[in-house]
């Protein structure tokens, strides 16, 4: 099993995840430096490339990220009222922003367990 080198920390984060032609909404449950996992419907497949656009809202241009699709979760339909799947992602390219949102979440995660202390 292979062990992450980078952090992952929680993160809800809406997003869509662009694939070819075609635009998939998302949502991002943990991020790290070096990878994110996004909970969606888009069908990539390990190897594929996708575009991540986080954010979005009318105060703030979308963050886009270029990713490579490292594993998906598929999740038969019946089951899907109790979760979705997705797809675990390695980040090619990130701009800054990226690294303030990262950041804000290592900070909100360091609270928590200073909390639960």
């Amino acid at each position: 099993m292979k062990t992450r080198l980078d952090p992952r920390f929680k993160k809800r984060l809406s997003c869509r995840v662009k694939q070819e032609q075609r635009s998939y909404a998302g949502m991002i449950l943990d991020v790290s430096r070096t990878g994110l996992f996004v909970q969606t419907s888009a069908g990539a497949k390990p190897g594929d490339e996708v575009e991540v656009l986080l954010g979005g809202r009318a105060e703030a241009a979308p963050v886009a990220l270029t990713a490579e699709v490292v594993w998906q979760r598929r999740v038969p339909h019946q089951l899907r009222v109790i979760g979705e799947g997705g797809v675990g992602l390695k980040i090619r390219y990130a701009p800054e922003p990226y690294y303030a949102i990262l950041a804000d979440a290592a900070q909100a995660a360091t609270a928590r367990r200073q909390r639960s202390i």
